[in-house]
């Protein structure tokens, strides 16, 4: 038995039993996955995988079961790896699964400054749609997720969840607008007015939509957006209103518009940092971590 070959299990389960797929995220051959799954099944006496027509159908269940332990040796594998290149003096690898708002606005600043501190350590940034985050983190294919939500959604197990801050957001609009001259917003107020908002199939979007919703409202939504930049680009030309995370606004560029903090008519939503429970964390990973979220409890100085 091979790391290899436990690493292919791992990489039959992640494509949906696709042997093809596999093969291609290890940068083999298929015929050299089949033929390192049978050595396996031969060395253990027991059938991993349920076969139709040469065609993989099934973990059979004592796979499942090995399955499960070999994710585990994996992990301990990996750590040692990253046990190895901290001894190394700083050497290490870094990657990073987030969303729009987060890559363009949380992250940009601590990825330039770890990057600095740690020039050995390899770092990779990549977006990623919000609900498939956790699942990236707890295949391995990112060491740190990142995103926003409003609630406790249910996370793959063996995935750790931080919260960082409170996300405060801003109802935007031209400085002329009639609802500018308002210190403070209701409900009602932005569904009186077009409202340049978010995609209602996006995590915000339907979080949007069913606060209008709870207070009987419809709003009048003549932009579906996925991010928040667009949203303030259609403001900024006068054709609506937006609820946007106020970390967006510079202060120095966006003088046309006003904003009115309306963080308390929505449900409180923050920052999640999500990592693998059983991961070992080098010293680069928790300063990446307390430059995020200070306040978390990986952050917190012990």
């Amino acid at each position: 038995m091979t790391l290899l070959q436990l690493k292919i299990l791992r990489e039959i389960e992640r494509h949906s039993l696709n042997i093809s797929g596999a093969a291609k995220a290890l940068s083999t051959s298929q015929p050299g996955v089949s033929r390192q799954i049978q050595m396996l099944e031969r060395d253990l006496g027991v059938s991993l995988l349920v076969r139709k027509k040469n065609r993989v159908v099934a973990f059979s269940p004592v796979g499942r079961t090995i399955l499960a332990v070999a994710k585990s040796l994996l992990n301990q594998a990996a750590n040692i790896e990253l046990l190895a290149d901290e001894a190394q003096g700083g050497r290490g690898r870094l990657v990073v699964a987030t969303t729009h708002l987060h890559a363009r606005y949380t992250l940009l600043q601590p990825f330039k400054t770890l990057q600095k501190r740690y020039p050995q350590v390899q770092m990779l940034l990549f977006q990623a749609d919000a609900n498939e985050i956790p699942r990236l983190v707890s295949e391995h294919q990112a060491d740190i997720g990142l995103n926003t939500s409003d609630e406790e959604n249910e996370r793959p197990k063996g995935v750790l969840c931080l919260h960082g801050d409170v996300m405060r957001r801003s109802a935007i609009m031209l400085r002329e607008h009639p609802l500018a001259r308002k210190k403070r917003l209701a409900i009602r107020d932005l569904a009186s007015h077009p409202l340049v908002g978010y995609n209602p199939r996006s995590t915000t979007g339907s979080m949007m939509a069913r606060a209008f919703e709870r207070n009987g409202v419809i709003p009048n939504v003549i932009v579906q957006a996925n991010d928040s930049d667009v949203i303030k680009a259609y403001v900024a030309e006068g054709l609506g209103i937006g609820i946007v995370p106020a970390a967006i606004l510079d202060r120095r560029l966006d003088v046309h518009l006003h904003s009115v903090d309306v963080t308390a008519l929505f449900p409180r939503a923050s920052t999640n940092i999500m990592i693998r429970e059983d991961m070992h964390l080098p010293g680069y990973i928790r300063e990446f971590i307390q430059m995020i979220a200070p306040a978390s409890k990986l952050g917190r100085k012990q």
